[in-house]
């Protein structure tokens, strides 16, 4: 424990995490231990992965509400450029549901923005979403598996949510549970989970990566150099991932039982108030639209309402924290303790409140995002920094 080990994992660990995926990723054969590599957080996994793939300036392609470190994993250090793929609660051809991800929606944007001159590398894909909290079946998983093959991109699976699915009957496939034969090309697909969301645990910043391309594994056990992690955390991984008999019968559960109770607190509070939001499977999360709290939909008038939020004790992240292109959506976390939840003012009361105060004449042109900013200077750059 007090000597250098193997920056990529030691071997004990690296045997845990493999029978931990393939026992809760079905897969349909052992994952083996050496295609894993271990580092400290799913973002510098997916910041790994972008260095390995991209040159400055080239480009990953990732679908629109998502997570903003996707944003920063790319952008910041590995320069790589990320196009949107924007996808809209208003249903468009091929789709049944708000939000629905297709692969024909990815080609369009693919040849645009090819055609434009960008080098697309990649493709990020989150499943289950957050924050629509979407889980994606086995025949979309497929169907951008032959899109990347078809334009020799690779595919980022990111599955670190897939163990937060809390209602039964979520048509969920991991790509770790495919058969061989179905992926068209193994070598320029990799899986990234991470303990933060699954386990409850993002202080213990413990990522994975798993490919079959050596080249990468290779190059990220360079990385690891920078980016390891201490042996006592690893040797409590190896003893937790171990232990399955807990997780599947104690952790697992009551988590999914607690995030079901907290789920239907919170949309139960929502449809009280009529507040639509999408009722989703998994996550920690909802995303509910809050359109008709705003004047115009705007970034202007989405941030006004998010601060007012803040102003009354209640973090809400609005669509703009998502890279969305469709204002007035918000993502309501409620994974939390009910005591932590209601400190401040509750949301019910809250958006009680600004119904009676949108009906003033004045009210919407008083309390801007200017005005707020004006009036709270360091709460501001709080929020800002949060928002990174």
């Amino acid at each position: 424990m007090f000597t250098y080990d193997d920056f990529k994992g030691i071997p004990e660990l690296r045997e845990a995490v493999a029978g931990f995926l393939t026992e809760r990723a079905k897969s349909p054969t052992p994952i083996d231990p050496k295609k894993i590599v271990v580092m400290n957080g799913g973002g510098m996994c997916m910041e790994a992965l972008s260095f390995a793939i991209c040159d400055p300036g080239d480009a990953v392609m990732v679908a629109s509400p998502y997570y903003g470190g996707i944003q920063f994993d790319n952008e910041m250090r590995p320069e790589a450029k990320v196009i949107r793929v924007h996808f809209y609660s208003k249903l468009e051809p091929g789709q049944t549901e708000p939000f629905e991800i297709t692969a024909s929606k990815f080609e369009s944007v693919y040849q645009e923005q090819t055609q434009k001159g960008m080098k697309i590398r990649a493709v990020f894909f989150v499943n289950p979403n957050n924050p629509l909290g979407d889980v994606y079946p086995k025949q979309l998983v497929l169907d951008m598996l032959q899109f990347c093959h078809r334009h020799s991109l690779h595919l980022i699976m990111n599955e670190v949510y897939m163990n937060t699915i809390f209602k039964e009957g979520a048509n969920f496939q991991s790509f770790l549970g495919l058969k061989p034969e179905e992926i068209p090309d193994p070598q320029r697909v990799h899986f990234v989970w991470a303990a933060s969301k699954d386990l409850s645990m993002s202080g213990m910043r413990f990522g994975v990566i798993h490919t079959q391309n050596e080249s990468i594994i290779a190059f990220i056990r360079n990385f690891t150099y920078f980016q390891t992690l201490p042996t006592y955390i690893q040797k409590v991984m190896a003893c937790l991932l171990s232990d399955r008999d807990w997780l599947n019968n104690v952790y697992f559960p009551t988590n999914h039982k607690r995030l079901r109770e907290a789920h239907k607190v919170t949309t139960d509070t929502l449809d009280a108030m009529g507040v639509p939001y999408l009722n989703r499977p998994s996550g920690l999360y909802v995303y509910a639209n809050f359109k008709k709290f705003m004047p115009s939909l705007t970034k202007e008038d989405e941030m006004a309402l998010f601060y007012r939020f803040i102003n009354d004790g209640v973090y809400i992240a609005p669509s703009l924290a998502f890279f969305a292109d469709e204002r007035g959506w918000f993502r309501i976390i409620f994974s939390r303790p009910f005591d932590e939840v209601k400190i401040g003012t509750s949301l019910e009361t809250l958006l009680s409140q600004l119904k009676t105060e949108i009906s003033s004449s004045d009210w919407l042109e008083k309390n801007t995002a200017e005005t707020w900013k004006t009036e709270n200077p360091q709460l501001y750059k709080e929020c800002k920094a949060n928002m990174k």
